[in-house]
């Protein structure tokens, strides 16, 4: 299964370029689906603080003198602040003509790659393909992340919603059968946002 899911995130090719990097984060939500393009969370039904993150760190472009990558749109990730924070400045190479070695370094989530390095187990956890993966997987502390939870949370939910939509064109018997299931997950989903609320900071 892919980290992502059933949603393809790529970054559009034709673009309006500008100064500043923050103003990209409407062009990022759309090519980004809504979602951190790490770790998959999807904040159309998780609650969480979402952030830009740099590929190519900001410390790094500046090191090795390259103060336009900072702005470019092809460097930019949508995240979800544990992410942000985890890879923050982290920069193993020693240029930046590379993302990565083949061993160390980062695979653009926006690109097909990054599911040959990472993908997630029948349980929904995050678990690394290659020793590529596995950089990325102990940098982002997936291993001790509540990826499981989220993504089972997130597949309630897009159930719920479901729901929804037929109990709205159901009656009688029919109706109340739909009304049982809708609470049911509801319940579901609430304990599991209740144990995500007291954890953020292993989502």
């Amino acid at each position: 299964m892919r980290v992502h899911g059933d949603k393809i995130l790529r970054r559009r090719a034709k673009y309006r370029k500008k100064k500043r990097y923050t103003s990209y984060k409407k062009e990022l939500v759309e090519d980004f689906q809504n979602m951190c393009g790490y770790c998959g969370k999807d904040f159309n039904y998780m609650r969480c603080e979402h952030q830009i993150d740099h590929l190519i760190p900001v410390d790094a472009c500046k090191k090795f003198k390259q103060e336009n990558m900072i702005s470019e749109y092809s460097n930019l990730v949508y995240s979800c602040r544990v992410c942000n924070r985890n890879k923050w400045n982290d920069w193993p190479l020693d240029n930046i003509n590379d993302i990565h070695d083949g061993q160390k370094g980062y695979i653009d989530p926006a690109t097909e790659e990054y599911d040959t390095h990472l993908k997630r187990n029948s349980n929904g956890e995050i678990i690394p393909l290659t020793s590529l993966g596995n950089y990325m997987y102990d940098i982002f502390k997936f291993e001790y992340r509540l990826t499981s939870l989220i993504w089972k949370a997130t597949c309630i939910k897009k159930e719920i919603e479901i729901l929804k939509k037929k109990i709205d064109k159901l009656e009688g018997e029919e109706r109340t059968e739909y009304l049982e299931k809708f609470y049911l997950f509801q319940t579901q989903f609430d304990n599991m946002t209740n144990i995500l609320k007291e954890k953020r900071e292993l989502i």
